[in-house]
């Protein structure tokens, strides 16, 4: 005389429980509503700016473009003008009337250049925060 309910007790609430659960299936299939989760299709686009003291400019930064001049520019492209002047591969020069930080060195912008082959004009160029070019102030 145990407490428990033996198998056969069970059936009808078993058979309850599984008509219950096809039933609302059904319904819900009738009334097209939607079981399928729904996809989260927003793209979260994350962008880590990491600061450079000097140090990480006059050497490191440098060293992570050694052998790729092309993402080297880009690269410089992206820094401002006291941290183009901090690094030992990139110059800040006023080319074609465009003003902002390219590679180069102590010889001027890396790319000079255009897509036909003509030498671009160079205004001046910063490197180490020493100024070459024709635009330059000899008082600097």
């Amino acid at each position: 005389m145990s407490d428990t309910p033996e198998l056969g007790n069970l059936i009808p609430s078993i058979l309850i429980v599984v008509v219950l659960m096809i039933g609302t299936i059904v319904y819900f299939g009738i009334i097209g509503f939607d079981l399928t989760p729904i996809k989260d299709s927003y793209v979260e686009k994350v962008v880590d700016i990491e600061a450079f003291d000097n140090l990480d400019l006059e050497s490191g930064f440098c060293k992570s473009h050694e052998g790729d001049r092309n993402k080297l520019n880009t690269s410089c492209g992206k820094l401002t003008k006291n941290s183009c002047l901090a690094t030992d591969c990139c110059v800040y020069a006023k080319m074609e009337g465009e003003e902002k930080c390219f590679a180069g060195d102590e010889h001027g912008p890396t790319f000079r250049r255009n897509t036909n082959g003509k030498t671009k004009d160079i205004d001046f160029y910063y490197f180490k925060n020493k100024c070459f070019g024709k635009e330059c102030n000899n008082s600097e």
